[in-house]
This record gives C-alpha cells, structure tokens and sequence, in this order.
C-alpha cells in the first residue's frame, strides 16, 4: 500500500476561525502554515510517505481549505524535498485554459525530476466554480445529468484529451466542441519556425504546435481524481489508467467500485487485482491513546466535516447500501462509519487491515489538519505512523 498526505489546508486556529477573523487573508496565519506543512511534509520525505497533495479551491477567506494553486504548493515543497511525490487532488479542469495546464504540471515535473502526479477533477464548489467557469459559460456539477452536469463534463474530457495531447505528441492538433487548436488561418510567417522547430507550413500558417518543456515522465506524469462516487467516472478511469479515489465507507458501495474499475481496466488490456491503481480517503492521526486520537480528530476533520463539507453534501460518502434519509455530519458519525482511522498505531493498524482484507486498495489517502491540530501532534503522528503502522502495509 502507498500512503499520501492531504493537505487542504486550513489557514488559521479554530478560534481564530471562529472569531471571524478571516486568516486566510491574514499574512502570520498563511505563514504559519506554510511553515507547518513544510515542517511535516520534510519530515514526511524522510520517513518514507510515498506522497503529499494539495486542492485546489479559491476565495477562501475564511481559513477552509486555502489552496487555490496546488502546484505553486507542489514546487514549494518539491524544492525543500527529495524523494516524496507532489500531487495535486486535483486541477479543476473545466475552469483552466488546458495547454498552460499541461504546461504547468510538465514544468513541475522537470524541476522536480519526475516527482509531480497530475491530479484533475470537475469542481462542486459553486462560489468560485460560477465565478471562474464564466468564461467557458460552465459552472460547478453535482453530477445530477442536468445540462450544467453535461456541459462541465463535456468540457473535462476536452480538456483533458488536450492535455494527454500536449504531453504525448511532439506537435499536435486538436478540433473539439470547445477548441480547435490552431484556429484556421493562423498567420505567422518566422522562418526561425521553419528553419529549427516544426508546425509552419508553405502558406505560412500555423499547422500544429507543441509545448517546452515536455513531462519527465514518460509518456507522461501519473494522473489521479478524487472524490468519485459513480461507476461512470471510475470506468472511465479505468480506461485512461487513471488511479480513482474514493470517500465511500460503506463496503458494498466499495466493492461496486473497484468491481465497476476492474471490469472496465480489463476492457483496454488492463489485467488488475482488485483493488490495484485506486484509493480510498479516509482522516488518519495516530496518537498515544485512542481517546487523544478522537479529541485531536474531533476539533480537525471532525469540526471541519460539521462546518464545510457536510452542508456541500458529502455526507453522501457515509452512506449505507439502501439506506434512505439524511446522514449526520458530526464526529461521531465519522467515526462510526468509518472515515476516522484514528487511535493508537494498534487501533489504526486494526483499521487498515480490516480495509485491505476486504478491498486491498494500492493506495491510502490520509487527511492532514494542520492549524486546527497542534503542530507537535501533527509531528508526532506523521512518525508513529510511519513507524509503527507504515512498515506493516508497506510493499
């Protein structure tokens, strides 16, 4: 099993939060956070965690999850590391123009030397999805098959054949319901294209372009979306050997899943265990009793998932095979379900084992809360788990 470190992260203390105070815009809070995350995901890169990620949201003044460019935090942490891998979960790619995002992840994968993983998604989140997407005329999904869910989906598969395109292709071109890349008539009359590049034709019009610098990765970096809940996203991951993640704590919904993603993968030629090339996320803090594990997680994820993410509709993760009505959204509740692998290295080891007998997934999303727990805990978790939980999962 790999392991990967999820950052959001939260600006601010929960007090801080409270007072409304706003510290995602205030300079000392973003600092010391910075600060933090350094400090952990350095250590991180000496223990031995196969990666750390970051999301991708915007307009968060509030201290939720301030993380509008995960690749600018990839790079920062990519040059302060050595072996750790650099994901981001994810790019919302309805809302980026996708050739400078290609150009983007290729550059952080060159500076890096092959550490970047490429995370897309297609964005929930209406505040900043509505205000950003208005250039494309697209808005936040909720995957509920209306025309806003059909276009944002539309304009995700675009985006991402472009990308593969500009990672996989020397030059290329591209004739979609979106772009058409070159536009016709693209008049641009360099010999220095001629003489030393490729694309120019006799008429002096753009044929094709590429992008510099290619991925170091070959044929291109790893590619990863979180947070699926439907078949129809983890087959099509399947198909473009993309690893899934999933938030699903029920074991039947679990199992459906990588069912669904075995099937499709075997389709292309993809012959897989069950379980192989997907995640699953859960909150994970090891601590020196379990009673410390569940305080610590109550006032991070717990108060978080109560606040943000419950009212968005992620309840939706814990809910049971057929069950009806509304799911709660506070601590207990996680923890009841199943989302807080949380306790003493032998309680979370418990938890893990359980997860891979009966899913065996390849990789372990692990939720960091860093701000709203104390930093020396935050420290202190990262090396019991790697310590006392890690070596027993590790391949």
């Amino acid at each position: 099993m790999k392991f990967v470190l999820f950052y959001l992260p939260t600006v601010g203390t929960k007090k801080q939060i409270e007072s409304r105070m706003l510290p995602g815009q205030n300079t000392q809070a973003y600092q010391s956070m910075l600060y933090q995350i350094t400090e952990q995901v350095k250590a991180a890169d000496q223990l031995g965690y196969y990666a750390c990620a970051f999301t991708e949201h915007h307009f968060h003044i509030e201290g939720f999850e301030t993380s509008n460019n995960p690749i600018l935090l990839s790079l920062y942490l990519g040059m302060q590391t050595k072996n750790i891998k650099l994901a981001q979960l994810a790019n919302v790619l309805p809302f980026h123009n996708p050739i400078r995002l290609a150009e983007d992840i290729a550059m952080l994968d060159q500076m890096t030397k092959g550490r970047a993983i490429a995370g897309i998604a297609r964005g929930y989140q209406k505040r900043w999805a509505d205000i950003l997407g208005q250039v494309y005329g697209v808005g936040a999904t909720y995957s509920d098959k209306s025309e806003t869910d059909a276009k944002n989906r539309a304009l995700f598969n675009e985006h991402y054949q472009i990308m593969k395109k500009a990672w996989t292709s020397e030059t290329f071109t591209y004739k979609g319901d979106f772009w058409n890349i070159p536009p016709e008539n693209l008049q641009f009359p360099m010999e220095a294209v001629r003489a030393f590049g490729k694309g120019l034709g006799d008429d002096n019009q753009i044929s094709e372009i590429g992008i510099a610098p290619r991925c170091y990765q070959k044929p291109h970096v790893p590619v990863w979306q979180p947070f699926s809940f439907s078949e129809e996203t983890f087959r099509f991951c399947a198909r473009e050997h993309i690893v899934p993640f999933m938030l699903n704590t029920d074991d039947t919904s679990i199992s459906n899943l990588l069912r669904a993603y075995q099937e499709e993968a075997s389709k292309v030629g993809r012959e897989l265990a069950l379980g192989e090339s997907v995640g699953v996320f859960r909150d994970v803090l090891v601590a020196k009793t379990d009673e410390e594990g569940k305080r610590l997680a109550a006032g991070g994820n717990g108060w978080v998932w109560e606040n943000w993410f419950h009212p968005l509709g992620f309840g939706e993760a814990l809910r049971r095979d057929g069950e009806k009505g509304q799911i709660g959204g506070d601590f207990n509740t996680l923890y009841d379900r199943g989302f807080e692998y949380v306790g003493t290295p032998d309680s979370v080891n418990f938890m893990i084992e359980k997860l891979v007998k009966n899913h065996n997934p390849e990789y372990l999303l692990m939720w960091q809360y860093p701000g709203l727990v104390p930093h020396e805990d935050m420290m202190r978790h990262i090396e019991m788990f790697a310590s006392q939980v890690m070596p027993n999962w590790v391949d």
